[in-house]
């Protein structure tokens, strides 16, 4: 596929990132992330309308952002960069009875149904990288976190997820849905990159009717277990090495099937 025109911007000035970082789509976890990774403001700088964050070992953080075109930019300009191996985190309406408020979802797949994916692979669904997922799910289980694993639904339309579109991702076997992930699986497999995701469900519509839990103490709780266990993937408190264990597999290879 031929190179586009436009291209992020690299000077003498730009950061040089270490191969392993983290994209996180919302302010309050981006925050809780900076306390816990131990970002200071001199680490900090404007990306476009988000902030980077780069420790001094290389580790990155950057955010917020919301929706497929404005999350592929940043993953193209990190990559640009440096960035190599992507952790992201975010929020997700469940579809599924079975995924309750403040539960914790490992994409294997993400359909798309939105409009950036298409400029980089005429395919229906991306995947996250295999190795890297398992990163996160040993993660989780160390700390004896449940956690679902299955397809999600992504979709740029917020306020167009009716209940044809829900039965329709339904029958796919997508238990929950939200708004970057099939882009940036597609954008980081174009680049010979690493990503893989991990959500936090904030609402419900299952049932056809939404359920807000933006307030829920398990919500609540399920980010801050989270931020710590991302800390950890990056690290900081443990004597994992992502940058060795994620090595082995860096171009993103690998497949996954929605359970």
């Amino acid at each position: 596929m031929m190179d586009g025109i436009v291209r992020p911007i690299v000077t003498p000035n730009t950061p040089r990132l270490g191969p392993l970082g983290i994209m996180s789509a919302t302010r309050t976890d981006l925050s809780a992330l900076k306390t816990e990774l131990r970002l200071e403001n001199r680490h900090a700088r404007p990306l476009y309308m988000s902030q980077l964050f780069v420790r001094d070992d290389g580790v990155f953080l950057s955010g917020p952002f919301m929706g497929a075109p404005y999350s592929v930019m940043i993953l193209e300009t990190l990559v640009a960069w440096g960035a190599q191996q992507v952790i992201f985190l975010g929020w997700c309406g469940s579809i599924s009875t079975a995924v309750s408020i403040g539960d914790i979802v490992i994409p294997t797949l993400a359909w798309s149904d939105e409009g950036t994916s298409r400029s980089y692979a005429e395919k229906p669904f991306a995947v996250p990288s295999a190795s890297l997922s398992d990163n996160i799910r040993s993660a989780l289980q160390s700390q004896a976190l449940p956690f679902h694993e299955g397809a999600i639904w992504t979709t740029d339309a917020i306020y167009r997820e009716t209940p044809d579109k829900v039965n329709h991702f339904q029958e796919k076997g997508a238990v929950a849905v939200e708004m970057e992930l099939s882009a940036l699986f597609t954008v980081a497999g174009f680049l010979g990159i690493s990503i893989a995701a991990i959500l936090v469900v904030s609402d419900d519509l299952s049932s056809l009717t939404w359920q807000p839990g933006f307030k829920d103490r398990r919500f609540l709780d399920a980010r801050r277990n989270l931020a710590s266990i991302l800390s950890e993937l990056m690290g900081l408190n443990t004597d994992l090495n992502p940058r060795r264990e994620i090595s082995k597999c860096a171009d993103g290879s690998g497949t996954a099937s929605a359970n």
